[in-house]
């Protein structure tokens, strides 16, 4: 999902969503994954959820290979308040909902990312 109308507060409210940890606001991108469970479902019965975590797992870790071709950095986060992330998607949280998010930036020297 591209963000189609520009939100001056959209660091903030992704922090937010975040449990507050301020370093999402200051990232260059934010990606947030959604799952559609029926999508898998069809194909792979009861296991779906299983395999929804795996391959979000491998489009993350993709994401860092990336990241560390460019010198950037990024952290996965797993601990976010669900309910303000599909809200912050405009997803519906049953059919779609959030499973993970990454933010990414050009790291400092402090280790920290911009």
């Amino acid at each position: 999902m591209a963000q189609l109308r520009p939100d001056p507060n959209i660091g903030v409210k992704a922090a937010y969503a975040c449990l507050r940890q301020a370093f999402v606001a200051d990232a260059a991108a934010t990606f947030f994954w959604t799952a559609i469970p029926a999508r898998m479902e069809w194909r792979y019965s009861l296991a779906a959820h299983k395999v929804i975590a795996i391959d979000v797992g491998h489009v993350c870790q993709n994401l860092y290979l990336a990241c560390t071709a460019l010198n950037a950095g990024t952290c996965a986060i797993a601990a976010y308040d669900q309910e303000s992330c599909d809200r912050l998607l405009g997803v519906d949280g049953k059919e779609e909902f959030t499973v993970y998010i990454a933010p990414v930036g050009k790291e400092t020297r402090s280790g920290s990312s911009q």
